[in-house]
């Protein structure tokens, strides 16, 4: 009887210390991310507007995350698995994600692919464009056709399946956030416009009361902003999709 519980223990030491050892990098605010700095800045902000554009229009999320090595002893299709649930690529109820993983010194990649987008992305499809479409231009050092080759034949894949919405899921919700803070930024213009009046009339205005002088801001000019100062790039939010699986990849 104590044979198998030996057994079991040195089982779930040997799961704890590898699970130990595996790290799931945070969730990125891009769809093109590459870590590993194998493409110019002009490509990545190209490859990551495409990206964005194409779930505007399709509402698929297809992220591309590009390491230097894979920080986990599992297998790649298991780790990477896991790294795009804990992202939850695709949204919700369509479950319509893609992630291309690449992993440069480890000189492997895995496209994984959403429950519902197996359909049209199966494994034998992730497969060929990984082996015969971005494994020789890897192996020839051409990191940018690369994944470029592999981003257009994943999108050319998956078009059609659904419809978006014109937004990616991170618009939409600085859209909810605005319809939060509307009532403040309506008090704010009115505010603005009090003080440019008192402005004119003489710079300051006075409560009738014996309280003092009540002081109201002048609106020199400083403006404000109506992004939200991310630099520019479309960013990415996981719609919380999932994964069961589903894709293919190799090594070169």
């Amino acid at each position: 009887m104590r044979f198998p519980a030996v057994v079991f223990a040195l089982a779930t030491l040997l799961a704890t210390s590898v699970h130990a050892a595996e790290v799931i990098p945070p969730k990125p605010d891009r769809y093109f991310n590459d870590y590993a700095s194998v493409v110019s800045k002009e490509a990545a902000s190209r490859f990551n507007e495409e990206l964005a554009q194409f779930e505007r229009e399709t509402s698929d999320q297809v992220v591309v995350a590009v390491f230097p090595k894979m920080q986990s002893d599992s297998d790649v299709a298991d780790y990477t698995q896991r790294v795009a649930q804990a992202w939850g690529v695709g949204q919700r109820k369509q479950r319509n994600g893609v992630v291309l993983f690449v992993f440069i010194q480890d000189r492997t990649m895995f496209i994984q692919v959403g429950y519902g987008l197996e359909g049209a992305l199966p494994d034998a499809t992730t497969f060929d464009i990984t082996e015969r479409h971005i494994k020789p231009l890897f192996r020839s050092g051409n990191y940018e056709t690369g994944l470029a080759t592999g981003i257009d034949l994943i999108c050319k894949a998956i078009r059609g399946e659904y419809k978006g919405s014109g937004k990616t899921a991170a618009e939409e919700h600085r859209g909810g956030g605005a319809k939060v803070f509307l009532p403040f930024l309506i008090f704010l213009a009115i505010l603005i416009i009090v003080s440019r009046i008192m402005r004119r009339l003489g710079g300051y205005g006075y409560s009738s009361g014996r309280s003092g002088p009540v002081f109201l801001p002048m609106g020199g000019g400083g403006g404000w902003s109506s992004g939200s100062g991310g630099g520019g790039f479309s960013g990415f939010s996981g719609g919380g999709g999932s994964f069961g699986g589903g894709g293919a990849g190799s090594s070169w």
